[in-house]
């Protein structure tokens, strides 16, 4: 099915985007493969709420992005990090403000680059969406060695795009530009112009080299998940792929509930004669009238339309298979259906949960190694503009697990521990408060010294009433 949703845009993206023409621009063999590259401009619509199955009869809940929002949800819920070095950690905690967003767009359309420049006499850093950007070269087990980052400006008809190839070739990285002017209805790609000619490139310079660096500079993550539309490829596919198909019928079940409900909406069918006879219809009250003629009845009258509403084995057969996505998607039950009102026990609650839990797992590791070559990306970029930043620098990341554990229920078990002499104050404040356990010793510390002084007021203050 998905492959006949490719063959739509193709005709689309291949007037968008040359794919040869870039290969021999550059002079490339681009490993990712068209049908991957034409995928990813699919499913950039379908995230974006453009289903291709969608018509005048069809409405659409947009699921593939519920199902990528609630996942970024989880994956990011408390998450946090710093960097020890002051002047990368301020960039970072400042990038870190959309931290969710930019994990949702990874999710919903397979994968994101995350790119540090230096601009103004400051580093600054820019999100690289999925249909933005063009993965060129992999190591053997999945590392990016080389892409090209597409940067576009619309002026009227005609359209400026720049390309910006990066390799990483041994220590070296390799970047070239090529800036073309076309035209949005023609050949966007139609003849190369120099980067002087477009303002905002005008300090670009069309190559350049980075030595002594061990990784490109930027921090790559794709879902990682099997991609099954190329095995071969390291790209994964976004979250919600295996459901496309569920997807479709999800939003055509949703139409007909929508249809069944404005189908069976009350009506009048009555003899125009009366309405002629009684004047013209009650304000704002024409839906409920349908003027028929009813010459062959003796007696003129009028007939009650509505039906019963079959709402309930429609939304039903709606949650199913908004059920079914869950399953194919990993979710957890209840992420996108009605849950099952029974009782389950707390074994089952967690199994449900497993699940739910490598998925959102595997994304963090993804995306915390993405945030670690940032970093380094950010160092890099310091060291070669003369920004002074510290060299041993470390980077702390705190993910949450709470999709699997139950809080309240930690927080319960840790305060039975402790007052049972089980564990120490310490231990319970690490516990429930996530503390490290110096912070926890002078958290307890703190607190025993306020309550000491509350205590030496209440005292004062009884001793002058008496």
């Amino acid at each position: 099915m998905f492959n006949k949703l490719i063959n739509k845009v193709k005709g689309w993206w291949h007037n968008m985007f040359d794919y040869g023409k870039i290969a021999r621009d550059f002079n490339l063999d681009i490993q990712t493969s068209k049908d991957v590259l034409d995928a990813i401009q699919e499913w950039a619509k379908v995230y974006s709420g453009n289903e291709p199955w969608i018509d005048k009869d069809t409405i659409s809940l947009h699921v593939a992005k519920t199902i990528s929002e609630k996942v970024s949800e989880a994956v990011v819920v408390e998450y946090k990090s710093t960097c020890s070095e002051p002047y990368i950690n301020k960039i970072y905690q400042r990038f870190l403000n959309k931290i969710q967003t930019n994990t949702e767009y990874m999710i919903g359309k397979s994968c994101i680059f995350f790119r540090p420049y230096y601009a103004n006499s400051k580093i600054s850093i820019n999100t690289i969406q999925a249909d933005k950007f063009i993965p060129v070269k992999f190591t053997d087990d999945g590392e990016l060695l080389a892409f090209i980052i597409i940067d576009q400006i619309v002026d009227g008809n005609k359209v400026y795009s720049r390309l910006e190839y990066n390799e990483l070739i041994e220590d070296a990285l390799i970047i070239k530009n090529i800036a073309y002017k076309g035209s949005m209805n023609g050949v966007v790609f139609e003849s190369k112009i120099n980067l002087s000619e477009v303002d905002k490139w005008k300090d670009i310079t069309p190559e350049q080299t980075i030595t002594g660096v061990d990784r490109i500079i930027g921090g790559f993550a794709t879902m990682p998940n099997v991609n099954s539309l190329d095995n071969s490829s390291p790209l994964g596919t976004p979250i919600w792929y295996n459901a496309i198909e569920t997807l479709k019928q999800i939003d055509k079940q949703f139409s007909r509930t929508i249809w069944e409900y404005e189908g069976s909406e009350l009506a009048l069918d009555i003899d125009e004669s009366l309405l002629d006879l009684y004047g013209n219809m009650p304000k704002g009250k024409s839906r409920l009238f349908r003027k028929l003629d009813f010459d062959d009845v003796k007696d003129k009258n009028y007939n009650v339309f509505s039906p019963p509403i079959r709402d309930t084995s429609l939304f039903n057969g709606l949650n199913e298979m908004l059920r079914q996505a869950e399953v194919q998607c990993h979710l957890e039950h209840g992420t996108l259906c009605k849950a099952d009102i029974s009782p389950k026990t707390a074994q089952e609650i967690k199994q449900m949960k497993q699940s739910y839990y490598i998925t959102v797992s595997n994304i963090q590791k993804t995306m915390q190694q993405a945030l670690d070559d940032l970093i380094y990306g950010i160092y890099v970029l310091c060291k070669l503009y003369g920004i002074p930043v510290m060299t041993n620098y470390t980077v702390e990341h705190d993910w949450d697990d709470s999709i699997l554990i139950d809080k309240e229920s930690s927080r319960n078990q840790a305060l039975i521990e402790r007052n049972n002499k089980i564990t120490s104050d310490v231990q319970y404040i690490m516990d429930t408060k996530g503390y490290k356990e110096q912070e926890a010793i002078e958290f307890i510390k703190k607190q025993k010294e306020y309550r000491k002084l509350t205590e030496e007021k209440q005292e004062t203050e009884e001793d002058l009433e008496e």
